[in-house]
């Protein structure tokens, strides 16, 4: 029973985690808006952490109003006559354009060197983050010319070009488009050291999309796991397969990893003989035991799907890979760079994401709203400080550009319109203006509400 609250409490304490994470984020973005107005002497009415009802209210001398609200799920920094005419001199749409530009980019510039902080901090700390294969699936054909188990990738280099890894879509953006039998150049950090290997690629890569990397996965080598729906004969849905058991210890079991593994592992087993298989069920490693009974005789033990059906599975796919996250720490100077450069990847993904759910090469289910973001957020931060760090550089770097489109109630779009208002040397109808950013309120947030309960029914 303790144990059961004290679960709870915890996934309780990384949710608020994760709100927090994403307030500040929020609080620092509205704090750009606020400092730069400031400085440009722009009229502030309100200054607010949160939405919904005031929980704390204190006004200034000026006439500015700090208050904390009930709903930790925004903010806002409130200009006077921000959308409408106003007579003030300082409001708002009184001000130049260059002046309004200004503080329109400071938000998005705030939540970008938060970010780029927090990703020194975590290179400057644990490391930068490697990508690595725990288990290399063994097929004497490419063993010369191969990964190793413990292989942490470093960079690619194919066609003279080298990508340094950080993300999958970098071994996509590397890979794509290469065939079975291709050589690549990688570097890895084996022992410690690092080590230029050649690879030689086992299966063709042509990923439509920057989701796909199970493509680039299988054509380095990396091990995987089947994910099971079944009859609940033997297994349970959404089982994965790991090994075939031989003894009691893990470590001694066999690699399910392709199709012929399993048929491999079952070839000489007899009618009333017991097989074992370790699974991962729930995120548990568990064994579980089976006696062959009569019909087994009858199985063709070279027929996949006829081993399958025996056992009651009717489906093995979604397979998960056999990955791992290392860390390599390098120079402050390195650690700068790299800072940099791998704060430019998280937002380039934020544009290919988008370009590939306008063309229709990734499903709406693929993108999150602020509930699917939160749950993932208390997921990473619950998995250690380092995760913490980040899923806050992730958020903070999304959050800079995102804003950044020109999508209408978006300070992208409000850029544009200061912008065809500096060109004309006049403005466009501000009713006409503070209409485009209602609507696009309106779709966004109906957007986000949209996403997230796709991925609740999912």
């Amino acid at each position: 029973m303790l144990l059961g609250f004290s679960s709870v409490m915890k996934t309780v304490g990384n949710v608020l985690l994760a709100v927090l994470i994403l307030l500040a984020m929020i609080t620092v973005h509205e704090f750009g808006h606020y400092i730069v107005g400031k400085l440009l002497k722009f009229k502030i009415n309100e200054f607010a952490i949160g939405m919904g009802p005031a929980l704390f209210k204190r006004k200034s001398k000026n006439g500015e109003i700090f208050s904390v609200r009930l709903f930790p799920l925004g903010g806002y920094c409130a200009f006077e006559g921000e959308d409408e005419e106003n007579p003030s001199e300082n409001a708002f749409n009184n001000k130049k354009p260059w002046q309004r530009i200004l503080v329109l980019l400071a938000g998005a510039t705030m939540n970008y060197l938060l970010a780029l902080a927090v990703i020194f901090m975590s290179f400057g700390i644990y490391g930068q983050a490697l990508i690595g294969v725990k288990y290399v699936a063994y097929d004497p054909v490419y063993a010369e010319q191969s990964l190793q188990n413990g292989d942490s990738i470093l960079s690619v280099t194919v066609g003279g070009k080298k990508t340094n890894v950080y993300l999958t879509t970098d071994l996509i953006n590397a890979l794509n488009g290469r065939k079975a039998g291709d050589e690549a150049s990688v570097e890895v950090l084996r022992g410690g050291k690092a080590e230029k290997v050649t690879v030689k690629l086992r299966k063709d890569v042509n990923c439509g999309s920057m989701t796909e990397s199970d493509k680039v996965f299988d054509a380095l080598g990396f091990g995987s796991a089947f994910m099971l729906e079944t009859n609940g004969k033997t297994f349970e849905n959404g089982d994965y397969l790991l090994k075939a058991a031989n003894g009691d210890k893990y470590e001694d079991g066999i690699f399910i990893n392709t199709e012929a593994d399993l048929l491999s592992a079952l070839a000489d087993k007899t009618s009333g003989e017991e097989v074992g298989f370790w699974l991962s069920r729930k995120g548990e490693r568990i064994k579980v035991t089976s006696v062959l009974s009569d019909e087994w005789t009858a199985v063709d033990k070279t027929d996949f799907s006829a081993v399958c059906a025996y056992f009651g599975i009717k489906s093995a796919g979604n397979r998960a890979f056999y990955t791992m996250t290392s860390y390599r720490k390098v120079g402050f100077f390195r650690t700068i760079a790299r800072g940099f450069e791998y704060s430019a990847k998280i937002g380039g993904t934020i544009f290919r994401s988008l370009g590939e759910l306008l063309t229709g090469k990734i499903g709406i289910r693929s993108v999150g709203g602020t509930i699917t973001t939160i749950a993932t957020a208390s997921k990473l931060v619950g998995m250690g400080f380092v995760y913490a760090l980040e899923i806050t550089a992730f958020i903070g770097v999304n959050l800079a550009v995102f804003n950044l489109l020109p999508i209408p109630a978006l300070d992208g779009s409000r850029i544009v319109f200061c912008i065809i208002e500096w060109i004309r040397k006049k403005p466009v109808n501000r009713k006409i203006e503070a209409i485009v950013h209602a609507v696009g309120f309106v779709l966004i947030l109906g957007f986000a509400v949209l996403v997230d309960v796709l991925h609740l029914f999912a």
